[in-house]
């Protein structure tokens, strides 16, 4: 029978990150994740070159999902090979339809139909610093989109209904994330890309039984959510906590980094300590 391993699939914003980008609270499950060996793949609306500090500093050797799944970072000491480019020590393969053509499409609509929005394609770095309070550097990062592209809705609530069946006509989504509606292709998700992720590490290593613990806090985290071994909803409090259709998930104490430590911490307990975590080798 094979062994269990876990890897941990979680999103940022909201979920191990607080409102300053900080992590403070989960420092000691994060300690505990690399002491047992576990796998921690980060999963956000974010950009790549975003998130390349974050992955850099929580789990350098494991994969990287940017843009809603639109974007796959491998290590390159996983010798993948050839990928869409190389970021820092990744190799990023990029996924679905270009943003160039995700922008023609919500623009001609825009123009035809009247609505009311600004993406990030039409903001200046210095409006997201302030918008975000993000400093200069990471708000160039964060207009660094291959695949994506988060909107600033500026309508009604029946106006956005009607531009995101038109979108689907087109084959593109409208995802809400935490602070943005994005649009992406429409095959394309959180979920989708973690599957991908954990199908290479099931190549890499058939001789385990990888299973999966999911963490969000935002609609756009749902796909992932649904899919995973495991799923942990952290409490929002500005948009409340996140309903899923699966019936057997937990919800975190608290939002935010403290919620995702105690939680994660408990999951280690009751589930990796007794399985095969113990092998540091599995990023």
């Amino acid at each position: 029978m094979a062994k269990t391993a876990w890897l941990i699939c979680t999103d940022l914003d909201a979920s191990l990150l607080d409102a300053e980008y900080q992590w403070t609270g989960a420092e000691v499950a994060l300690s505990a994740v690399r002491a047992l060996g576990v796998p921690l793949v980060l999963n956000s609306s974010k950009t790549f070159a975003e998130m390349a500090p974050f992955a850099a500093a929580l789990n350098p050797l494991a994969p990287v999902i940017a843009e809603n799944g639109t974007a796959i970072g491998y290590p390159q000491c996983w010798g993948l090979g050839a990928a869409d480019v190389a970021v820092d020590s990744y190799s990023v393969e990029y996924c679905g339809m270009p943003r160039t053509e995700l922008l023609r499409i919500a623009h001609d609509l825009r123009e035809r139909k009247g609505y009311r929005f600004q993406g990030f394609s039409e903001m200046e770095a210095e409006a997201l610093t302030e918008m975000l309070g993000l400093d200069a550097k990471q708000a160039r990062a964060a207009l660094e989109r291959h695949g994506s592209e988060p909107i600033d809705w500026r309508d009604s609530v029946e106006a956005l209904e009607e531009f995101s069946d038109a979108l689907a006509g087109e084959g593109v989504a409208l995802v809400r994330g935490g602070r943005f509606e994005h649009l992406m292709p429409a095959h394309q998700s959180k979920g989708a890309a973690l599957m991908e992720v954990l199908q290479r590490y099931r190549s890499r290593q058939p001789e385990l039984q990888w299973n999966v613990l999911a963490i969000g806090d935002s609609p756009n985290d749902c796909s992932m959510l649904e899919m995973a071994d495991q799923a942990l909803v952290i409490p929002n409090p500005k948009r409340g906590t996140l309903k899923l259709k699966r019936p057997d998930y937990e919800v975190a104490p608290a939002p935010g980094p403290e919620g995702w430590g105690v939680s994660v911490l408990n999951f280690l307990s009751t589930q990796v300590s007794s399985t095969t975590n113990d092998d540091k080798r599995h990023e």
